[in-house]
């Protein structure tokens, strides 16, 4: 049974620029050159890149172009849609967990963050083991997207009482809006 990695379209051009550079190195086909760059990327084969980036594709349109929201593990049990509109997406913390990260980084109190350091990059791969299983993720499914972040937290609200903890609305992470009108008039207060 072949396992699906994930992998985005930019990563997938990366994987297709090196088989360009290996096909002229080396004089084999350029088929031939794109089955051994995914293999040296822990694929089995190029179709096997192709079908991993189809099946993460609508995940990774939603994050960046469209609507993705996180709700608290307990309160996502409460998340019901049966029109559909929002999906549960097992495959949207693999975008999302870095900006989470982060808000909890600068949540903490640490503003010295340094991506390219390697200690950020193991206590990120730590956290996501521990944190990150805290989040359900949905991504908004209808072509029309909502006109705002506020619209956002008034559909996902229509199905839950919770509201999500963080959305992501056009590739910008966002956390529930302070003073935002809930779908059954409720006001969200946070406090810091």
């Amino acid at each position: 049974m072949r396992h699906t990695i994930l992998i985005t379209a930019a990563e997938v051009e990366k994987l297709k620029q090196r088989a360009r550079k290996l096909k002229k190195a080396s004089g084999i086909t350029y088929n031939k050159a794109l089955d051994e760059a995914a293999k040296a990327a822990g694929f089995d084969h190029w179709h096997h890149v192709a079908e991993s980036a189809k099946a993460f594709a609508p995940t990774e349109h939603a994050f960046h172009f469209g609507v993705v929201i996180a709700l608290d593990i307990k309160d996502a049990q409460d998340f019901h849609d049966p029109s559909g509109r929002f999906i549960e997406d097992d495959l949207a913390f693999s975008l999302c967990a870095n900006d989470i990260y982060m808000r909890v980084r600068e949540a903490d109190g640490d503003d010295d963050i340094d991506p390219n350091d390697p200690t950020y990059k193991e206590d990120l791969q730590e956290w996501l083991f521990d944190g990150l299983m805290n989040y359900v993720f949905f991504r908004y499914t209808n072509l029309e997207l909502p006109a705002s972040v506020e619209d956002v937290l008034k559909l996902a609200t229509e199905h839950c009482y919770w509201p999500p903890e963080y959305i992501w609305y056009k590739g910008v992470m966002h956390d529930s809006p302070d003073g935002a009108e809930l779908a059954d008039g409720r006001i969200i207060h946070r406090f810091e």
